[in-house]
């Protein structure tokens, strides 16, 4: 079976993307190309082919010009697509007029993201979400597949009556530690940095970790690119004070991925907090088990998308939206009972070990893909 991928906006080592869907179908011996608008260097790996074309900068512009994604498709001749953005799954009806077979990757609650992007005027959100509900639904209606990472978006596409595969974005049983790694008193957060990831709230913890601090003698590790000018200079001026000093370091770059997991292998504590907005309240976030897969203990926000799913008997700590203001002193506590610090670090690794991994959720792909080419 030939697979050939398409996406607009994901990088060529994405986690989910590359890491997991494209190897996993590469893994059970089927030809996988990965086809992505991409401005850097060409990339390349033993099992998964790239083709890249050049992406726009302007939001618009990758949309229109997602349409070049298409005469190279064709041209591979594949026997299955699977369209990885919601902006592009237009080319899915062109792919079906040729007789090809379309999957769509409905990862997140598309319609809610797209409605809240601040370059989008507070008037036109309703609209904007109903619009790409509907181009959405159009489009899943088309395809002879949807996989999804989280129940809100079974509950959401099941009306199209297409076969729908959930996929959590669990890490690979290759990335879990069987033992716990020497760990520094370190706490790390991984993501974006922007207002709905508490991006100032984070940056600001470093005032704990400073000399005299809460966290005095640890270290704050905030990895990951910033998002929106504005806000991405706001967050900048609170770590202006904190620069270059040994309790704090901050990127503001993306990462490459096996990096971020060497990262996280040391720090004791991993961050992933958010404000519980329309679309927010229902992601399952993949950082709490890639920490958790580390050994290291993940604090985050509570949110509906967990209930059922995780508590905190499988290792990670939840806090309360609005409760951010106490994540430091809940690690000083935990610090003081170094025990049941390390009791909890090795009952992460366990769940993810027996439960929350790839190959479990995702050992059901490849012939998902097969059945929708007989």
């Amino acid at each position: 079976m030939k697979v050939v991928i398409l996406t607009s906006t994901h990088p060529p080592f994405d986690v989910r993307v590359f890491y997991k869907i494209a190897r996993t179908i590469a893994e059970a011996g089927h030809d996988v190309t990965y086809l992505l608008m991409y401005n850097g260097e060409g990339e390349s790996d033993s099992e998964v082919d790239f083709i890249t074309i050049p992406r726009p900068k302007n939001r618009f512009m990758r949309v229109i010009k997602g349409r070049k994604l298409l005469k190279p498709a064709l041209k591979l001749d594949a026997d299955v697509y699977i369209i990885n953005d919601t902006e592009i799954l237009y080319l899915g009806k062109k792919l079906a007029k040729k007789g090809k077979k379309v999957v769509h990757d409905a990862m997140e609650p598309y319609p809610d993201f797209l409605a809240e992007k601040s370059w989008i005027p507070g008037f036109l959100k309703p609209l904007a979400r109903r619009m790409a509900t509907s181009a959405e639904r159009r489009g899943c209606e088309k395809a002879d597949g949807i996989l999804v990472a989280m129940q809100e978006n079974v509950d959401r596409l099941s009306c199209c009556n297409t076969p729908i595969l959930t996929l959590h974005n669990y890490p690979r049983v290759e990335d879990i530690l069987n033992d716990l790694p020497p760990k520094e008193n370190s706490v790390i957060y991984v993501g974006g940095i922007m207002w709905a990831r508490m991006g100032k709230e984070i940056v600001s913890m470093a005032k704990g970790f400073a000399p005299g601090g809460i966290l005095d003698g640890w270290k704050l590790n905030v990895v990951g690119p910033i998002h929106y000018r504005g806000y991405g200079a706001e967050c900048m001026d609170i770590a202006e004070k904190h620069r270059g000093k040994d309790y704090f370091n901050m990127s503001g770059k993306l990462e490459k991925y096996s990096n971020v997991l060497k990262m996280m292998t040391s720090a004791r504590f991993g961050l992933s907090l958010v404000r519980p907005t329309r679309n927010y309240s229902q992601i399952v976030s993949s950082k709490v088990f890639d920490y958790m897969a580390k050994g290291t203990i993940p604090i985050a926000t509570w949110l509906p998308s967990y209930k059922g799913l995780i508590t905190e008997e499988a290792g990670p700590i939840f806090i309360q939206s609005g409760d951010e203001g106490k994540v430091p002193q809940i690690i000083a506590d935990l610090a003081e009972r170094p025990q049941e610090m390390r009791e909890r670090a090795l009952t992460c690794m366990r769940s993810v070990r027996e439960k929350y991994n790839w190959e479990a959720e995702g050992r059901e792909l490849p012939s998902f893909l097969e059945n929708i080419v007989k």
